[in-house]
């Protein structure tokens, strides 16, 4: 190692070394939360509550040790997300017939405390909730059978945040290890063991990364296999672009979910507008056992894209599918909601609007090797620039406003995100910069007709104003990860698509199929079999359309002509959008990306079933993108 960087990691292990002296704590409103301060007895807590050199609290709190079966009362297991180089946020949730949390309003959402050994001890309304079982102690430790515990503190259960937990350790932990982490309550009840590697110090040398990520996994419509299979991966960390719930659950008078995979909203309707509806749907999700094997053995980092909320929302909080207007309560419930399930490093306040409750665009760095941005496509979105009718959005012509730089996905004048994220890709100086993007950023064709103005296609003059930014500011290795349409793309990404050869390309865009949503070879069986699903990429009145022109007006669609109609518009789609250069919509699955400072690796994996207890993955794509140089090499297709 070479003088500069031995000095480097010298200082960063010695400010490592004060950090473990001291942690930065905040309530869960402000963000996390590993111990909490009662406001009104304003008195500091020690290491008491958190012991960083792993030993038995003291001032004579009670150790909790476990003696109940591994898992009993925490149904949707464990999970954590957002890791740095010495920490994660780690996440459960308890039942609480188990364990009655505390109410979140004696704490000062904006309470934000520096500890230290000279503290003293816990004051009487902490020692209180602890004694009563109302927090949590969480262990981390190398080794998952715990026999050496690095890690011990105490973190509460937030009864008004439907009983989960959520405690922030960054910053007590050692870069590029494996951590163990379970929760134990005073009852006995033990979670299961979850585990996350660290990640190593901004500015260190990386020789690899390597990163699985995946979108749009409706629970009713098929088995989480792609999940497992991810499970299954030597990565780092795994990535979430989005549609994590449906918000809707199937209507039975038009829909088939999965017998097994039904569900049922408290409201008694087929999507979900109120608290207890958004919350039963992350209750489910997150108790599929694959889903939970994921989180247990890797952290996520996680964004949102509609179905969180609504499909095809856009500011200021509108669910077109359902009503035109505004509904500013829903979206600050889903928000809310969004926040209580996910380990994400942000905040939420309760205080605020639905625009400023919660922020989710953040950063992540790997050394100096990888710097990945994540962005919020629905939150201050335009609405739709040719209208709101389904054909003026899906399978339309398009219209002048599109091209308009004001038609804005990242918010201007109601956000400062697209001048961050400008700021974050031209200034980055890590040498990859991995955009976590929700919708399809290069164009998509279908017949001369824009396939989806959801997408980046509906705000054409503001993808163009990015990339020109990009461009003129010489960014190179600029890679863009893509969920949303259900669809495996290779694509480059250029300035002019019509006039830009490719080796003018500013970037590639590398988009994964869904976990299980319905991709446009399923929709074609849908119409040949007059079968609907609501996690459909494209709406069925605009895949009839395609299909109608495919077949010709007077030409039925049959089962025997599915294949057909499928193959022809891989073709069209191939033909009309020469940048993209690997596509295919015919199956499920996950990518992995492996980073060196020489290439991006690029593999995509697809499931033989989704609608089965059994299946196997395959290789379906794999390719390369050389440093310094936005072009695909394809090694297999």
């Amino acid at each position: 190692m070479d003088e500069k960087n031995l000095s480097r990691r010298n200082r960063y292990q010695q400010e490592s070394v004060n950090r473990s002296r001291r942690i930065f704590l905040k309530s869960l409103l402000a963000g996390s939360a590993l111990v909490a301060l009662d406001q009104l007895g304003g008195r500091r807590l020690t290491d008491a509550l958190a012991n960083a050199a792993g030993g038995t609290p003291t001032y004579g709190l009670p150790r909790f040790e476990p003696s109940e079966a591994v898992g009993k009362g925490f149904d949707q297991s464990v999970a954590a997300g957002d890791p740095t180089p010495t920490g994660a946020v780690l996440w459960t949730r308890i039942d609480p017939s188990l364990v009655t949390g505390i109410r979140a309003a004696p704490y000062d959402p904006q309470l934000v405390q520096w500890l230290d050994n000279s503290a003293g001890e816990p004051n009487d309304s902490v020692r209180r909730a602890i004694e009563e079982g109302k927090f949590l102690m969480v262990e981390l430790a190398e080794t998952p059978d715990f026999s050496e515990v690095k890690l011990t503190g105490y973190t509460p259960v937030w009864k008004d945040y439907d009983n989960v937990v959520k405690v922030d350790v960054d910053g007590w932990l050692e870069p590029r290890k494996t951590y163990y982490y379970r929760f134990v309550a005073k009852t006995g009840h033990v979670s299961q063991t979850g585990r996350f590697r660290t990640l190593v110090p901004e500015g260190a040398d990386l020789a690899s990364l390597r990163f699985a990520y995946v979108s749009c996994q409706d629970y009713t419509n098929g088995y989480y296999h792609a999940l497992r299979f991810a499970a299954e991966e030597e990565v780092d960390f795994v990535i979430h672009l989005g549609d994590y719930v449906y918000e809707s659950v199937g209507d039975p008078t038009y829909q088939s979910p999965l017998p097994d995979r039904q569900i049922k909203l408290p409201s008694g309707k087929s999507k979900a507008f109120t608290i207890e509806d958004y919350r039963t749907l992350y209750r489910t999700y997150k108790s599929d056992p694959d889903l939970k094997r994921l989180h247990e053995r890797h952290a996520m980092i996680s964004i949102w894209d509609d179905h969180e909320f609504a499909n095809d929302t856009y500011y200021p909080a509108v669910a077109p599918d359902d009503s035109l207007d505004s509904d500013p309560d829903r979206r600050r419930t889903a928000n809310r909601v969004w926040f209580e399930y996910t380990p994400a490093r942000v905040r939420f306040d309760p205080s605020k609007g639905f625009r400023d409750s919660l922020r989710i665009y953040r950063s992540l760095k790997a050394g100096n090797l990888a710097e990945f941005i994540f962005t919020d496509e629905r939150l201050y979105r335009s609405s739709h620039p040719c209208g709101e009718e389904t054909l003026d959005r899906y399978f339309t012509a398009g219209c002048p406003r599109m091209n308009d730089p004001s038609q804005t996905m990242l918010g201007a004048g109601v956000s400062q995100q697209k001048e961050w994220f400008l700021n974050r890709m031209k200034n980055s100086d890590a040498l990859w910069k991995i955009w976590g993007n929700e919708v399809q950023f290069t164009p998509l064709k279908v017949l001369s007709r824009y396939m989806n103005l959801d997408a980046w296609d509906g705000f054409a003059g503001e993808r163009k104003e990015i990339t020109q930014a990009l461009k003129d500011a010489g960014v190179k290795n600029f890679l863009t990860i893509t969920g949303d349409l259900h669809t495996y793309e290779a694509g480059l990404i250029k300035e002019d698509y019509e006039n830009d050869p490719d080796d003018a390309a500013v970037g590639v865009e590398f988009m994964v199929g869904s976990v299980t949503s319905s991709n446009l070879s399923e929709m074609v069986h849908q119409a040949a079999t007059n079968t609907v699903s609501h996690s459909n990429p494209v709406p069925s009145e605009a895949m009839d359309g395609i299909i109608t022109q495919i077949l010709g007006a007077a030409t039925p669609l049959t089962s025997a002509l599915v294949d057909k109609v499928a193959g022809e518009l891989d073709t069209i789609i191939k033909t009309e959008n020469p940048w993209i250069k690997l596509f295919n919509s015919n199956t499920h699955g996950y990518c992995v990306m492996e980073l060196t400072p020489y290439k991006a690796a690029w593999t995509a994996y697809s499931v033989s079933d989704t609608q089965s207890r059994d299946a196997q993955k395959s290789l379906l794509f794999q390719c390369e993108v050389p440093k310094d140089q936005a072009r695909i090499h394809i090694l297999k297709k």
